[in-house]
């Protein structure tokens, strides 16, 4: 099973030629600083405790089922070993060429990436015009980004459109449709009305619920949402 003392090992020389990236547990790094969309790389398990899987994840903190900061979100992809190296996607601890590897690969693959989506706008549309991930963004997370874009008639449109697919005076046992469908009442008043400031206050709240009191609190800045009028 790979522990966290390997993922230490692994992630050390890394961490200390990028300052910007930041070890918060879990197995994942973070890009900081951190606004309203995470930008992370996961180091995870495998079945064989000789391997493990690199990936690289773009993660809402605001959207409507969100639920934790650890999430890995709709959008992400794989780091693999370099072509002349065995392995393809598994990286095996037995195999000492991962450590320098792993940093190349990372540095080359999903760094330039993740830096290059340095604002919310830039996460957001990356995610909607690219077809090769677009097909992985639900209804939730279509209606989020519209209304923290200011997309406030598109983000109405969605709205109505989830309600008209749900059964009337349906129940909600399952805990996760209660929480989402709790927060979806919550939006309906400030969109109908268009009410920007009640909106952002919304998903501002929804993502301080998420990042108080994590690990990556500290690397948190509280920004403004392009809602607000911000590019």
């Amino acid at each position: 099973m790979t522990t966290a003392r390997q993922i230490k090992g692994l992630s050390a020389p890394l961490l200390a030629r990028n300052p910007d990236l930041v070890d918060s547990g879990r197995k994942t790094l973070w890009l900081a600083p951190i606004d309203h969309v995470g930008r992370k790389i996961l180091i995870d398990r495998t079945s064989n405790p000789d391997c493990c899987v690199v990936s690289w994840h773009v993660v809402e903190l605001f959207m409507p089922d969100a639920r934790s900061w650890y999430g890995l979100g709709r959008c992400g992809g794989d780091v693999s070993r370099s072509e002349h190296f065995p392995g393809g996607r598994g990286w095996y601890w037995s195999d000492p060429t991962i450590y320098e590897d792993f940093v190349d690969r990372v540095e080359a693959d999903a760094l330039p990436l993740l830096r290059s989506l340095d604002t919310t706008r830039k996460c957001l549309e990356f995610q909607r015009s690219d077809p090769q991930r677009s097909g992985y963004l639900n209804h939730h997370w279509h209606l989020g980004a519209c209304i923290a874009l200011g997309e406030i008639e598109r983000a109405q449109e969605l709205w109505s459109e989830l309600r008209r697919s749900d059964v009337a005076e349906r129940t909600y046992e399952n805990p996760a449709e209660q929480f989402v469908e709790m927060r979806l009442r919550a939006l309906e008043r400030p969109l109908r009305s268009g009410d920007r400031e009640a909106l952002c206050a919304l998903l501002a709240q929804w993502e301080a619920e998420i990042l108080v009191g994590s690990p990556v609190e500290p690397y948190w800045l509280r920004t403004a949402f392009p809602l607000e009028g911000v590019r």
